[in-house]
């Protein structure tokens, strides 16, 4: 018997490397040739190989995507939120009343003596008070100003868009040149104020049938001059109905006394 030419312990040495084809290398001719020949043929349709004719005859009565009403498209968008229309600021024909916001030296100098009243760790403090000066000059809250405020205060826009929101006395649209205010509280309602909101819109041509007391109060009259919301109790229940023209305070104002009212701001 002739000596092994290597040690018997190599011969039965096994590697630790598998040797595996890699995918990209399998032979496509090959898989090909077992997909046609092989002994059990499944008959699947090759996707290439649809007819067309019986397409076109199953969707023949449904419009092309590309044919699709772009303005039904339009109007089944969702509805923007609330948030999303106080920040948008509508026009309205109010706008011509007051000025573009625009940062002017005396907006500065105020928005400066109004921060300068609070520690300067509590700056945001004076985030009503800017806001304030900004309706004051520019009639409404829009959001350059939003912008501009939470600059001055060094916060994220959002918190002041909370404080816009939240107080009813801030406006995120023109209003008319005379703004009212009608008190709808009990006192006030038992006094007549709904019956001279209506009075009010009869005579400034004011329609209030999409107006929503929370989500959009004002409503403006088609020349501007005018706007009206209701307002949650202006405290003299022992006067009522009252009513707020633009900062003006006025009591006992029954429905027959609305004429008289704007005449008095016309005159």
């Amino acid at each position: 018997m002739r000596p092994l030419k290597f040690p018997l312990t190599d011969f039965f040495k096994v590697s630790s490397k598998i040797e595996v084809p890699h995918p990209r290398a399998i032979d496509r001719k090959r898989l090909e040739y077992i997909r046609l020949y092989a002994p059990v043929k499944v008959d699947v349709p090759n996707a290439r190989l649809i007819e067309r004719d019986a397409l076109r005859y199953l969707f023949k009565d449904h419009p092309k995507p590309r044919r699709n009403d772009r303005e039904l498209v339009k109007r089944d968008l969702p509805e923007p939120s609330v948030l999303e229309k106080n920040v948008l600021s509508p026009e309205t024909p109010g706008s011509i009343n007051f000025p573009p916001f625009k940062i002017t030296p005396e907006l500065e100098k105020k928005a400066n003596q109004r921060i300068a009243q609070y520690p300067a760790d509590q700056s945001r403090s004076a985030v009503l008070p800017l806001l304030h000066e900004v309706q004051h000059h520019f009639g409404f809250i829009s959001p350059e100003s939003i912008d501009w405020v939470a600059d001055k205060l060094n916060i994220a826009p959002i918190k002041v868009v909370e404080v816009v929101t939240f107080y009813p006395g801030f406006r995120q649209k023109a209003p008319g040149k005379l703004h009212f205010r009608v008190c709808r509280t009990l006192s006030c309602a038992m006094g007549g104020s709904y019956e001279l909101m209506a009075r009010l819109c009869e005579i400034t041509g004011i329609d209030r049938s999409g107006a929503d007391g929370q989500k959009d109060p004002i409503s403006v009259s088609p020349c501007g001059n005018y706007s009206v919301e209701y307002a949650e109790c202006l405290a003299s229940c022992g006067t009522a109905p009252v009513c707020l023209v633009n900062d003006d305070f006025h009591e006992g104002l029954t429905p027959d006394k609305a004429k008289d009212l704007i005449a008095q701001y016309n005159g």
